[in-house]
């Protein structure tokens, strides 16, 4: 990631950091949820939060910015994060990222609703074109 090479031979603390050929301190973070493209990345430690999770592609259309979800796998903590009022207010977005933490993105009720009654509405709809054709 990030165009360059990584040396997981050089570790720095039980696998929780390792550093790239260039001697750069990166770990794994989980973003999963209502994102582009869940999944583990190699981030570099110190990345700001939205950096994170531009990683993923960034939140879909209709992800619930308001309780995106922080569980430190170290400690089993859980925070959230009210993502939406911290842009929506213009402040630093200061959150903590340790290695193997999980971001979560949820979808809103509302978009989950919409989503299945179109799917819904479009199944109907094929089903009554086949029956009158």
């Amino acid at each position: 990631m990030f165009g360059q090479h990584i040396n997981t031979e050089t570790l720095i603390s039980s696998n929780e950091y390792f550093s790239d050929e260039k001697g750069n301190v990166l770990m794994q973070v989980n973003i999963i949820g209502h994102v582009k493209k869940p999944g583990t990345y190699i981030i570099y430690e110190g990345a700001d939060f939205l950096t994170i999770l531009s990683q993923a592609g960034g939140p879909l259309q209709g992800a619930k910015l308001n309780k995106v979800i922080l569980f430190r796998n170290s400690s089993s903590e859980v925070s959230t994060i009210d993502l939406k009022g911290l842009l929506e207010n213009g402040k630093n977005i200061d959150v903590e990222i340790k290695p193997n933490d999980t971001i979560y993105v949820s979808e809103s009720f509302a978009s989950i609703l919409l989503s299945r009654s179109v799917t819904s509405i479009l199944q109907i709809l094929n089903i009554l074109i086949t029956i009158l054709n």
